[in-house]
């Protein structure tokens, strides 16, 4: 009887263990599946934004505009310009300048006449900066937090837009009190 009750007993224990490891592989599953869905969902946006920009590159190709081998390959709507090259569009006034630099950097002097967005505040302030008019130069310290103003600004609809390489450290023209 005591055997009888011990092998009972074990089946029993085996049952539920068995429950608790199916139950534990149904919730992997449906975990996997939650995963696959949000992967699948994010590679279809990815490749909106990826034929959108395309398709915007075609129109600044149609519409008589240039651009550089590494803007195709980089799939980037911004081009880099040189230290000289700013240099000489900013005297020619053939741009407004974006300084997306924190206060505490531009304090030690900017671009003359150069718009202030901290790069952090650039979202919420969108709406101070046109849409269209001159192309739009935008600097940093060293060039990174331009580029990537420049992606974000790109993203918004905004053309014509150029990153100073080198930044303000690479700056060599005239340079004023904000």
């Amino acid at each position: 009887m005591y055997a009888g009750l011990a092998l009972g007993g074990a089946g029993m224990l085996t049952a539920l263990v068995a429950l608790g490891r199916a139950s534990a592989a149904r919730a992997a599953a449906a975990d996997a599946e939650r995963e696959a869905r949000r992967r699948a969902e994010n590679a279809g946006e990815e490749a909106k934004r990826e034929v959108q920009v395309l398709r915007e590159m075609l129109a600044v190709v149609a519409s008589g505009g240039r651009l550089t081998r590494e803007q195709v390959i980089e799939g980037r709507l911004w081009s880099d310009v040189s230290p000289d090259e700013g240099r000489k569009l900013v005297e020619a006034g053939a741009v407004r300048l974006l300084d997306v630099r924190t206060p505490g950097e531009t304090a030690g002097g900017i671009i003359p006449n150069a718009q202030l967005i901290p790069v952090d505040q650039l979202e919420a302030r969108l709406k101070e900066l046109p849409k269209n008019g001159k192309p739009l130069l935008v600097y940093c310290a060293a060039g990174g937090r331009s580029a990537a103003a420049c992606e974000f600004l790109a993203s918004q609809g905004y053309s014509q837009l150029s990153n100073l390489e080198g930044g303000f450290g690479a700056w060599q023209g005239p340079r004023a009190r904000p």
